[in-house]
């Protein structure tokens, strides 16, 4: 019994001893040991907060309208879906789903290569091989291949004063610095833009542009750019030895106007393409890129060690996507958009307030230049509508992300119209509010 005693406590002291010679020694340590200077400094994409706070008033109870995500509310195409069960419940070679070449599947590469053939009817000389195509995990493994890939930190990437917040905030962590160039009344970047950008710094003596990336139709504003303004733009950056990255997202949601490529015009742009938007897949978290041929070796090798390659599963389905069957289910999405599309413009033009609304020539959103972040935030709290407040989007050093901000109609027909009833409704106490904070 005394030994026992013995060894019993003997087995407490040093438990005890070690425990607080650790808990000291981590505290010592802690005092070391943060986040990087990087990750503390990347500003959050503001879309994906309100997402969360929709997300727990829903669980409250609350119904909810989602204007704020830019997700389909479609999920994948039918014969995606099918693709992708019949992988995992085929014989052992079909439901291996194991590594593939780091640039992504070849058949699925073939069929990238066939679609810019057939859409865009690119001539001999400008036609996509697949040794040009990277499979990509989403957009967002896109983008930061790139910007790995074509700049070193302290470089300057222009990018439009309303545009996509990721933009920023990627080229942020990676020690880049922006050029936030004004867009024009059409809520554009153009060449004419980047040309006076690239004036005004050479004349202060302020670093060259590296790179530019803008995307087409744009998200947040839907603007477009011309066939003429992307040639113009295309021919701009290789004069002037800039790195052009071609967001092209969007493509297959345009309203009366037709999307153009960079791959048209330019032999050293990268185009970045996502099956999120058009192809209605966001959570299978994949992408591509057509790169110029000397970018091929340095991004193969990011992508070997980045990512290994992009989602097997979602690879193998994706094959399917520009069957006929899988693109005419896709264009009753399109027609769904264009639907919503029309009737939220209608609803603002009854607004007396709102004069001034961003073209949405394509893509699936709505950006109005007259509201607030906190009209946002009681919108949402006050009668359950979602939408985006600019300061996701504008130049972080103005003034516009708090007076503007973003509909986004990928939630279906219902869900728009509902939600721009209580909008309408809500709107009038909101300008009494205002106009009472004035006085």
């Amino acid at each position: 019994m005394v030994r026992l005693f013995i060894c019993a406590w003997l087995l407490a002291t040093t438990k005890n001893t070690f425990t607080t010679a650790y808990t000291a020694k981590s505290k010592m340590a802690d005092n070391n040991i943060k986040p990087s200077n990087r990750a503390t400094q990347v500003e959050s994409f503001k879309v994906m907060d309100v997402l969360r706070r929709a997300n727990q008033l829903e669980a409250e109870g609350r119904t909810i309208y989602h204007c704020e995500v830019g997700q389909p509310e479609s999920g994948a195409p039918k014969t995606v879906a099918q693709a992708a069960v019949t992988a995992l419940t085929g014989d052992a070679n079909q439901s291996r789903l194991g590594y593939t070449d780091a640039f992504g599947l070849v058949a699925l590469r073939e069929k990238i290569a066939e679609h810019y053939k057939e859409k865009y009817s690119l001539p001999a000389d400008k036609e996509v091989g697949t040794d040009r195509i990277v499979v990509t995990t989403g957009s967002s493994g896109g983008f930061l291949l790139a910007f790995t890939a074509c700049f070193d930190a302290g470089d300057v990437i222009a990018v439009a004063s309303s545009g996509y917040p990721c933009y920023r905030n990627i080229g942020g962590a990676l020690g880049l610095e922006l050029a936030n160039v004004p867009i024009n009344e059409e809520f554009k970047l153009t060449a004419n833009e980047l040309r006076k950008e690239i004036d005004e710094r050479k004349a202060s003596g302020k670093k060259r542009i590296s790179g530019v990336i803008l995307s087409s139709p744009s998200n947040p504003t839907g603007a477009m750019l011309s066939v003429t303004e992307l040639k113009d733009m295309c021919e701009l950056c290789e004069k002037e030895g800039i790195r052009f990255l071609s967001d092209e997202i969007y493509h297959g949601i345009s309203y009366d106007k037709e999307a153009a490529t960079a791959l048209s015009f330019s032999s050293t742009a990268i185009v970045i393409n996502s099956f999120s938007k058009y192809y209605s897949m966001s959570g299978w978290r994949l992408g591509w890129m057509v790169l110029p041929p000397d970018l091929v070796d340095p991004i193969n090798t990011l992508q070997q060690n980045m990512f290994i390659n992009a989602p097997t599963i979602s690879q193998t389905a994706a094959i399917q996507c520009w069957e006929p069957e899988t693109i005419a289910e896709l264009e009753t999405h399109v027609a769904k958009y264009r639907k919503s599309r029309e009737f939220i413009l209608k609803q603002l033009d009854s607004i007396s307030e709102i004069k001034s609304i961003a073209p949405a020539d394509g893509g699936f959103y709505v950006y109005i230049d007259l509201g607030s972040t906190e009209m946002c935030r009681m919108l949402l709290e006050d009668s359950g509508v979602a939408f985006t407040p600019g300061t996701d989007f504008e130049d972080p050093a103005g003034n516009l992300g708090d007076r503007r901000f973003r509909i986004s109609y990928a939630g279906g027909t219902t869900v728009v119209a509902d939600a721009m009833d209580h909008f309408k409704d809500y709107w009038p106490s909101w300008v009494k509010r205002v106009k009472d904070a004035k006085n």
